[in-house]
């Protein structure tokens, strides 16, 4: 059943019935859906005075588009990470200087297709959680994204586009020291990116690669004492980072 489904799906885009990429599949006309599954890692650099936090990780990254009428779209992705954290600087002298870290990055979002065609060009609203968890005795943060975002796919040849992307949000933010929650106020500002290719390999199967970006600016952080931990209060001076990392996988 499943794969009659498919060939009529397949029949359709062959037809006319255009889906959001090479490998989307059309199971009605008005309706196309794909799936990608990817591995990749990132390293991030948050510097501020006294303190330099270095994080890298891999990760396993999931998602799912829906798009409706040829024009709306709904989609998801998740990706789950681990990696390790160097912290050097006088300010953050209190807290483990290399540990582990586990990373959890949740990404929904809506938009409108502007465009007909093999190509696309999607204007989305995205909220964007973003988080990593520390040791006890460790620095986490936690990062809520909220805004407006491009996205765009170009038709190359029959089975190549490329991906980009670009998005502005406001971020509501705290860091963890030691299982404290430390939050920060006031206007913070995230701008979030990514570049690529996908190819299509099948009828079925296509293999993407993409660039990822991200850049953030956030105010100092509230004071907070560190639970289990005898050293004094701790905040976050006003801070900036970025993170620069690389996905690939299969789409189908």
């Amino acid at each position: 059943m499943m794969s009659s489904v498919r060939k009529i799906g397949l029949s359709l885009v062959l037809a006319g019935a255009l889906g959001v990429n090479a490998n989307a599949l059309c199971i009605l006309e008005n309706y196309c859906e794909d799936v990608h599954v990817g591995v990749g890692g990132f390293y991030e650099n948050t510097d501020t005075s006294g303190a330099n936090i270095n994080r890298s990780a891999g990760f396993i990254a999931i998602g799912a588009r829906d798009l409706f009428l040829k024009r709306i779209n709904l989609s998801g992705d998740i990706k789950v990470g681990y990696g390790n954290t160097n912290i050097s600087g006088t300010h953050l002298s209190q807290f483990n200087k290399n540990e582990n870290l586990l990373y959890i990055e949740l990404m929904p979002k809506i938009g409108f297709n502007l465009l007909k065609g093999d190509s696309q060009l999607f204007i989305n609203l995205f909220a964007m959680s973003d988080v990593i968890l520390a040791s006890r005795n460790g620095v986490g943060r936690l990062m809520l994204y909220m805004g407006p975002e491009i996205e765009g796919r170009l038709r190359i040849s029959e089975k190549v586009k490329l991906t980009y992307s670009f998005g502005y949000g406001y971020a509501a933010a705290g860091y963890v020291f030691g299982g404290s929650v430390s939050r920060i106020h006031g206007y913070n500002q995230a701008f979030l990116f990514s570049f690529g290719i996908q190819t299509k390999i099948s009828e079925n199967v296509g293999f993407y690669i993409k660039g990822l970006g991200k850049y953030y600016d956030l105010n100092a952080s509230e004071v907070v004492n560190p639970k289990g931990n005898n050293s004094s209060s701790i905040s976050m001076p006003k801070s900036n980072g970025w993170q620069a990392g690389l996905e690939a996988g299969i789409a189908f």
